[in-house]
């Protein structure tokens, strides 16, 4: 009996549904459901393949050590006071003055005409190891430039780490020296890093389901029809006595 239909004009039903009621209604609404994922789908499509810039990182360490012979103290005192000239490091590879050297020394090499705060804001850095070391990453939508920022911001940053104290330009902390160590080798054909192509496919058809799913709730929740012996009687608070057939439908289908 639950699969007849009786209809006419009543107020939308405020009762729940059960599992196999939900199953039903997502099998009776298939359609729709079908096309809002094909739109989720092929909207994130779209944005991946078509609107996003694919954006490339490129990445340098930067060792600190601290001279044994110009430094007293203790290993422990020399690893605390590395940590925390990796710790400035990670701030001074964003001063414009360093930025802006690079852009104005090696900017055409590089091949951009960037603002210092546009690069500034494509810089992350991370500690590494024990923190004596320093991860800089530059992101960019060309693997090239990525690959020759980032190389050419350590560089600097460690040319003024080296030099003395009493320079103009010096950024020592302590008695540190810096090297770079895996330097990046220029690769045009490096792999983009973001998007994430087939997370976005897959995030694209999750909201699909999920809209989908809940905007076939709501069109039966608001509909204004029965739909179910049981609906019939929930609304109206009567028993259903009986039951007529559509004409040639076998018995299957009620008016």
């Amino acid at each position: 009996m639950d699969e007849n239909k009786v209809y006419t004009n009543i107020e939308a039903r405020d009762d729940g549904f059960t599992l196999i009621e939900l199953w039903r209604i997502i099998q009776a609404n298939m359609v729709w459901l079908l096309l809002i994922i094909v739109m989720f789908v092929l909207l994130g499509w779209l944005y991946t393949f078509h609107v996003v810039k694919p954006m490339y990182k490129s990445s340098v360490d930067i060792l600190i050590e601290i001279r044994h012979e110009t430094t007293s103290g203790t290993d422990s005192t020399k690893t605390q006071t590395a940590r925390q000239v990796a710790s400035n490091i990670r701030e001074y590879i964003k001063f414009r003055d360093v930025i802006n050297t690079v852009l104005e020394t090696q900017g055409d090499d590089i091949g951009v005409d960037y603002d210092w705060q546009l690069v500034a804001s494509r810089i992350s850095t991370a500690a590494v190891g024990d923190a004596v070391a320093v991860k800089v990453t530059y992101e960019d939508t060309d693997p090239v430039v990525a690959q020759k920022m980032v190389t050419a911001l350590a560089q600097e940053l460690t040319r003024r780490l080296n030099l003395e104290k009493d320079d103009p330009d010096s950024m020592k902390f302590a008695t540190e020296y810096a090297k770079i160590y895996n330097e990046p080798v220029l690769n045009p054909n490096q792999r983009p890093s973001s998007p994430n192509k087939p997370l976005n496919m897959i995030i694209s058809l999750l909201l699909g389901v999920i809209v989908g799913v809940v905007f076939v709730i709501l069109k039966e929740q608001f509909s204004n029809t029965f739909q179910t012996q049981r609906d019939v009687e929930n609304t109206l608070g009567l028993p259903v006595i009986a039951l007529v057939p559509v004409a040639g439908s076998g018995g299957e289908e009620l008016e």
